[in-house]
């Protein structure tokens, strides 16, 4: 499948485009926290057309120093068009680099390696229609930013790659701090594999630490 270069290059083209008159190594941008984020989407059509696309998604990140991140992201998403459920389940585990570009923003990219596991079933039936698992890898690269010390926003462009599916992923977000431990947001995810596209709204809660 042809990778999707706006999607991947959005964030580094914005980057550039920034002047840079200096780099901190230090700003208010979380990096250190567990994640779950829960989001609902139309297949094939734009957002909020049909409800055909659900998700959950758990993980973390931690800075190994102040540059170097460790990750992980497990996911569940069901696809339930008319007749068929489509379970993708994936576990990446993989690393980050974050580079400071200037006080506020962030640019951090990463590659992930794990696997992915897929059934398909007649919802009428109950049959199994097909059942896989493959080695999966990926990559993203995202540009954050850090509004106020309450608020973080953030785009990112990425990949996945393996023998059952191939994705080119785009997302954006806004994320607010309540707490000393708490974050809550709000983000959008465009999916596309070539043949279909998703288009999901979802709502993330975050547990610093």
């Amino acid at each position: 499948m042809e990778v999707k270069l706006p999607y991947l290059l959005a964030p580094m083209l914005l980057a550039a485009s920034l002047s840079a008159y200096g780099q901190s190594t230090t700003n208010n941008l979380n990096y250190n926290f567990l994640y779950a984020d829960l989001s609902a989407g139309s297949l094939g059509e734009n957002l909020g057309v049909n409800s055909n696309v659900t998700s959950l998604a758990v993980g973390g990140n931690m800075l190994i120093d102040n540059q170097f991140l460790a990750t992980l992201d497990y996911e569940a998403r069901f696809i339930h068009p008319q007749n068929t459920t489509t379970e993708i389940y994936t576990l990446l585990p993989g690393a980050a680099f974050r580079y400071p570009i200037e006080d506020k923003w962030d640019l951090v990219a990463g590659a992930k390696a794990g696997y992915i596991w897929s059934t398909q079933t007649n919802d009428i039936t109950d049959a199994k229609i097909s059942s896989d698992n493959k080695f999966m890898w990926g990559g993203d690269l995202t540009l954050k930013y850090e509004l106020n010390k309450f608020w973080e926003l953030s785009v990112t462009g990425g990949l996945r790659r393996s023998d059952i599916l191939d994705e080119d992923i785009f997302n954006m977000r806004g994320d607010y701090q309540v707490s000393t431990k708490l974050v809550f947001g709000g983000f959008y995810t465009h999916r596309n594999n070539g043949s279909t596209t998703t288009n999901e709204g979802g709502v993330s809660l975050r547990y610093l630490f």
